[in-house]
């Protein structure tokens, strides 16, 4: 993967917690040619067709038509090779953010868009997402992303201590987000809008047809829970306008405790006169 700048993003560059592999070495002219980042592609090819869980070294070795062993001089484990798979997407995620300085007054519409572009992203790629879990994503393209999250809150006047955190909960929106995406294209892959509706519908018969007496909320509330983004809200827009109104909180209690005028100094108490 190149930077925008057609930098190398892994030069120079070595997360503290990556194995080491065993050095490469020259490949045969009637095979593929090895190479990590030929190996990196390969298998994110391998999650767009068959999904992640088929990645393994000998699968990835397969599109190369040779062993498993060969990998590792390039690769020192599966581990590391979906770490590499993170940092891949998360290059294509940093690419797609548009080029503009945050401010204060546009950092709103720069964390929204960047926000949906890496769900774009997320989904484009089947269920990628579920690598995304329970990994740092520090390599060289994930720190591209965060630097510029981070300069987006910090230029809207989020506290750096909310900004260190935000991006934990808004990436683990954004990969429960994608990995359910998948999970319903995964399960339903022919399934036509109109037969969604449909189905929500019954759904939403049923609940209405639940007691009154013991499900009174349920019930009222049975047509919202179901409706589809033509009938109401859509529920990604709305997860990224809570997180967003949440976000700006702190910026006006900042600006609140900013503004407030000092406190007046405190008068000692007149000690009592002698008797």
């Amino acid at each position: 993967m190149v930077g925008r700048d057609g930098e190398q993003p892994w030069a120079g560059i070595t997360t503290p917690w990556a194995a080491t592999s065993k050095g490469g070495r020259a490949g045969r002219a009637d095979k593929p040619q090895l190479s990590r980042e030929a190996i990196v592609q390969a298998a994110l090819r391998i999650v767009d067709a068959e999904g992640l869980d088929a990645v393994s070294m000998r699968r990835v070795a397969q599109e190369f038509g040779t062993g498993a062993a060969s990998l590792y001089a390039y690769v020192a484990n599966k581990d590391q090779l979906l770490d590499l798979v993170v940092d891949r997407v998360m290059g294509e995620i940093a690419d797609s953010w548009a080029e503009t300085e945050p401010t204060a007054q546009n950092w709103r519409d720069l964390l929204k868009e960047s926000v949906r572009l890496t769900r774009q992203v997320l989904i484009t790629h089947r269920d990628v997402a579920k690598a995304f879990m329970g990994r740092i994503p520090f390599g060289p393209n994930g720190l591209r992303a965060v630097e510029f999250q981070l300069a987006i809150l910090r230029a809207g006047g989020v506290p750096d201590q909310i900004a260190a955190y935000a991006g934990d909960f808004i990436g683990t929106y954004l990969i429960s987000d994608a990995i359910e995406e998948n999970m319903w294209r995964s399960r339903f892959p022919d399934m036509e809008a109109a037969e969604v509706k449909e189905q929500m519908n019954e759904i939403r018969d049923y609940l209405r047809a639940l007691p009154m007496d013991r499900f009174p909320n349920v019930v009222e509330l049975a047509g919202p829970m179901m409706s589809q983004e033509p009938d109401g809200l859509d529920r990604f827009e709305l997860g990224i306008e809570i997180i967003l109104r949440g976000l700006a909180s702190f910026t006006e209690a900042a600006d609140a405790a900013e503004a407030a005028p000092p406190a007046p100094p405190s008068v000692p108490p007149e000690p009592p006169e002698a008797g």
